[in-house]
């Protein structure tokens, strides 16, 4: 790696720009430059918090004047195609890390890889969990023959498969050396009108995924909680079992002798998001554009998980399996609803993460509560509760 520092740019300054942020903090050959917001609160409380020289409503005046070289986008979902490929054109910018889920549909996420492809610029999808100790335990372990030959996956994840449930895939496929997705049966339940920061989503799903050599994924989301979460999941081989979170592994083969806990050497700043799995990415990402290897979260590996997610909910709007590559290219979650395949009994559109919208909050008392001290995500989170009580 040179010694080049690369300048920095964010997009988007919510909640998540924290975990960028937290990253970017802890290398010593970046530097950030620049951060955009088209909220005049938000862009300016998020350059104040970290100390960042410049801030601009626009992406286009942040790439013209700013000229950032690695651009992180932290917008909504929706946003992740369009601004990804805008920020492509930049002519300063040889990296994106663009927020998960890479995106809604294949035809965004297949834009989104070919405008890097096209601007020579290195894009990856914040699947930071990668980095993580137990994650990347596990994948040592699984490689050295711990359990013998991976036979399944089992993932439980909630609020809504693109959210939770591409880390969870994600995770697996990348402790299981990404093998190839062959073919997925899936099945969706949705009865009100529910969304995830702008997205629709399902009110709950679940999938069988079939890979080459014989390896089956089975996801369920919003079914079972029981403490489910993004970074856990349980493997079986032919020789044992492990279980895996970003921070903890239990194996269990005939040497263990019963469940027993790997040793992690954890360190400070080891966690799922944000700290040293942020940093670690980052400076992976500048690897790659020095001529290193392709990175382990690239947008080309980050479309596989998507394809498997949208070919769950295609399976179920024609109640079939789907064979892949998936042929559509839109969303197909909304498709079936366009399609009337999924009727509604509970009357009302809702956000699950309604609380980090700035539609309807008082920016002054916004300002004041920052001012008071409380955080970005605090401040929203009484806001809107104060508005819900109005209503």
């Amino acid at each position: 790696m040179t010694n080049h520092k690369y300048k920095i740019g964010i997009v988007g300054c919510g909640g998540i720009a924290n975990a960028h942020m937290e990253g970017y903090n802890k290398i010593n050959n970046v530097e950030v430059v620049a951060a955009t917001d088209p909220v005049e609160m938000a862009r300016d409380g998020y350059i104040h918090d970290y100390n960042i020289p410049n801030g601009y409503e626009t992406i286009q005046e942040m790439l013209d004047d700013a000229q950032p070289e690695i651009v992180s986008v932290c917008v909504w979902h929706l946003l992740h195609d369009p601004v990804t490929v805008e920020v492509a054109k930049g002519k300063s910018v040889k990296g994106i890390i663009c927020e998960k889920p890479m995106a809604i549909g294949m035809g965004r996420a297949d834009r989104m890889v070919e405008a890097c492809e096209e601007n020579d610029v290195k894009l990856i999808i914040s699947h930071q969990r990668r980095f993580t100790p137990g994650w990347q335990k596990a994948r040592e372990l699984v490689q050295k023959g711990a359990i013998a030959i991976p036979l399944r996956a089992d993932l439980r994840v909630k609020d809504g498969l693109a959210n939770w449930g591409t880390h969870s895939i994600d995770g697996a496929r990348f402790v299981l050396d990404d093998p190839k997705a062959l073919w997925v049966m899936g099945s969706v339940e949705r009865n009100s009108e529910k969304h995830e920061r702008g997205t629709v989503i399902e009110d709950s799903c679940m999938g069988l995924i079939h890979f080459e050599g014989g390896l089956q994924f089975f996801i369920q989301s919003d079914l079972w909680d029981n403490n489910c979460d993004a970074g856990k999941f349980f493997i079986r081989g032919t020789e044992g079992m492990i279980h895996i979170t970003e921070t903890k592994v239990k194996l269990f083969n005939a040497s263990t002798g019963g469940w027993e806990d790997v040793d992690l050497g954890l360190k400070d700043g080891d966690k799922a998001i944000g700290g040293n799995s942020n940093a670690a990415q980052t400076l992976e990402l500048i690897e790659w554009i020095e001529g290193g290897p392709e990175h382990r979260g690239s947008g080309r590996k980050a479309r596989d998980t998507v394809e498997i997610m949208m070919a769950i909910y295609e399976s179920a709007r024609f109640n079939k399996v789907i064979n892949l590559p998936l042929k559509e290219k839109e969303y197909p979650l909304e498709k079936m609803i366009e399609e009337g395949k999924l009727p509604i009994s509970i009357e009302g559109k809702y956000d699950i993460r309604g609380f980090i919208d700035w539609a309807n909050i008082d920016t002054e008392k916004y300002k004041n509560l920052r001012d008071d001290g409380l955080s970005h995500g605090e401040s929203m989170r009484i806001l809107h509760q104060e508005n819900r009580n109005k209503n």
